[in-house]
Order: C-alpha cells, then structure tokens, then sequence
C-alpha cells in the first residue's frame, strides 16, 4: 500500500537532528517539535489563548478520556475537538490503550481478549470494549489529524512469553486500524502512526517494524518505556527516514534534546504541566524549584533569556508567594513558562539546525 507523503523530511543535520514538517488537514508543524498533553481537551489551567500565545504548534487528546467524557455524541455535535475546545491548529490523539491496559492490569478492571480489551470505566463502573476499530472511530471523531493505532505495551523487564505475544498482538491489531482507517472517508489527509514494541530486545524490535513496515504506515512510535537509550537509538534506525519519527511520552528537556540528535521527530509528554504545577521551572540557568525558601526575596524573573508572561511581568519572589498561599495563578504561570521553555527549545533545535 503506498502512504500518504503528509509528513515531510526536508533534511537532516550532522549531529543527527531532522528538520521536517507535518503536513494537516489544520496546518503545518514543523519538526522536532514537542506537543502537550490536553487530556480532556484542555491542557491544565490553560486556554486555548494561552496556548496561542506560548506558540504551541498541536496538542495530544487522550482518546481513551475522551470517549468516556464527554462521550462521542457531544463530540460529534461539535464536528470534533477542534470545534469543541475552540482549537484550530493540529491535533494528535493516542490509541487509548495504555490507560486500558493500566485499568486491566493494576487496578484488575477489565481483560485482553483476541478481538480486544474488556474494562470498567474507573469513575462509573459501566463496561466498554476497545477494538481497533472502535479506536480509529473515537480518534476519527475527534477529528485528529494524526492517529495512533492500538497497540498491546508490555513493561521493559517483560518476560520473553509476553514479549513475543506483545509484537504478535501489536501486528494483528495494527492491521486492522489500517483497514477501519483506509475505509473511512473522514481519514483523508490524516496521518497513521503505528507502534513499535519489543521491549528491550533488539531482534524483537526489528521483528515488530519490519511486520508494521508491510502493512505501510505513515509514521511509526517507540513502543513502552524508553528507559535504554541503546534500545531507543537502535529502533530509531529501523524507521526509514521518509517516515514520522514519533517518540511518546518524552520527556526532560535533557532527554529530548537527546532524542532528537538519535533522529526522533516528534515528542509529548505531561512533564512540562505536571512539574510546573509541583513548583519547578527550566530555565536557561537550569532547574528553579521555586517553593526554595532562597527566592522569596528574589526580585529577579524566572528565566532572564525568556520573553513569556511570568518571565516579562513577575519576580521568582512573587511566584514563591503565590505558590507558598496556593493560589492557582502560580501553577498557571509556571505551566506558562515550561511550556514556553519547551517550544523555544524546539525553535532553537531546528534554527540552531546543522550547528
């Protein structure tokens, strides 16, 4: 099957960082880039606004979240996230399968059958069936512009037995997103990633692209937790370098950077929001904790080199005071800031390019 060309390499510098772009239905985003995490169709404590003005290129949907609320019907309503949530720039949503997999196998919620995964909504308790059908038509409905398809993850310490069934299932289950996708008129222009599992095993890594590459994807994603950089670099080198480099789920800034020189396009994660919230800052003197009882008379700006609102407008005492009597604009400012840190990075590696 031959693939849509909606992502573009443009070239690649000698240390190993690609500069390309992502070619949508609702723009154009250039890589590397970093997307945050809007679960629920909101990134925490920020609008659609600030998001715009932070020069957040697409945000993450989290599917699995968003199938369960507000549920399909509403999303449909409103002819997908973008209308919903009042965002008009790209979207990429996961599969949902990893938060299944959470419900099925720590909190003992549900099952693995051939067909799918049975679970118990965490909140209500009302039972669903995730196939890969059903997760090409929840990220259809929302409307994303780049669609994973259901993998089965298993843990980097996985015994051989699941290892292997990981792969096997992983396979069976990317085919059949290929087809419910490929038979949707709505996925026209949209991009398919697949995921490449095997843990931290070579050979099954490579087993695991090479069945996903004969079915032909649009893009493909490091599969589980890449807790061993040999492991992450050798799989990188597996992608051909025509195709989407997706890293899920990463990471630090030190991290990414390091990603991107492996040859890695895309990254998202939580870390951002989630650190900022809890108090610490990035910055281009490196790491602020600002709950440090040292910056409460501290009248200079969080990051120096950095133009987003907190850093132009308030001093790290403010913030200290703010997060010292818990009020929410402090995590609101901080989240501001990471994420600017983020998308500057970005800009930095692909302007920096080739230096």
């Amino acid at each position: 099957m031959e693939d849509k060309l909606d992502f573009r390499l443009n070239d690649t510098a000698k240390d190993g960082i690609r500069r390309g772009q992502i070619v949508t239905p609702h723009g154009v985003v250039k890589t590397p880039a970093f997307v945050p995490d809007a679960t629920y169709g909101a990134v925490r404590l920020l609008s659609v606004n600030d998001l715009e003005n932070i020069g957040i290129p697409m945000v993450l949907g989290n599917s699995y979240h968003l199938w369960l609320r507000p549920g399909l019907d509403l999303i449909r309503q409103h002819a997908g996230l973008q209308d919903f949530m009042n965002w008009h720039k790209p979207l990429l949503t996961d599969s949902g399968g990893y938060q299944v997999y959470s419900l099925v196998y720590e909190k003992k919620m549900g099952r693995v059958v051939d067909d799918g995964i049975e679970f118990r909504d965490h909140l209500t308790g009302d039972k669903y069936f995730l196939t890969p059908e059903q997760a090409i038509e929840n990220q259809l409905t929302i409307n994303s512009d780049v669609l994973v398809v259901l993998d089965y993850p298993v843990s980097p310490d996985a015994n051989d037995t699941d290892n292997e069934y990981s792969v096997q299932r992983t396979t069976k289950w990317a085919k059949r997103c290929r087809i419910a996708f490929d038979n949707d008129s709505r996925s026209e222009g949209k991009l398919l990633v697949a995921v490449i599992q095997g843990a931290n095993s070579k050979e099954l890594r490579k087993q695991s692209y090479e069945e996903l590459a004969e079915i032909g994807f649009d893009g493909y994603a490091f599969g589980g937790h890449p807790e061993n950089d040999d492991i992450v670099e050798y799989t990188v080198g597996l992608i051909p370098k025509e195709k989407l480099r997706y890293m899920m789920g990463s990471g630090v800034p030190s991290d990414i950077e390091k990603y991107t020189k492996m040859g890695w396009d895309l990254f998202d994660c939580v870390i951002p929001t989630r650190n900022a919230r809890h108090g610490l800052l990035y910055t281009s003197q490196g790491d602020v904790r600002i709950t440090n009882s040292k910056y409460q008379l501290d009248k200079s700006p969080v990051d120096i080199d950095c133009d987003c609102e907190l850093c132009t407008t308030y001093t790290r005492a403010y913030l200290h005071h703010l997060f010292r009597v818990k009020e929410q604009l402090g995590p609101r400012l901080a989240s501001i800031h990471n994420l600017r840190f983020y998308v500057r990075m970005m800009l930095r590696l692909q302007v920096n390019y080739g230096s």
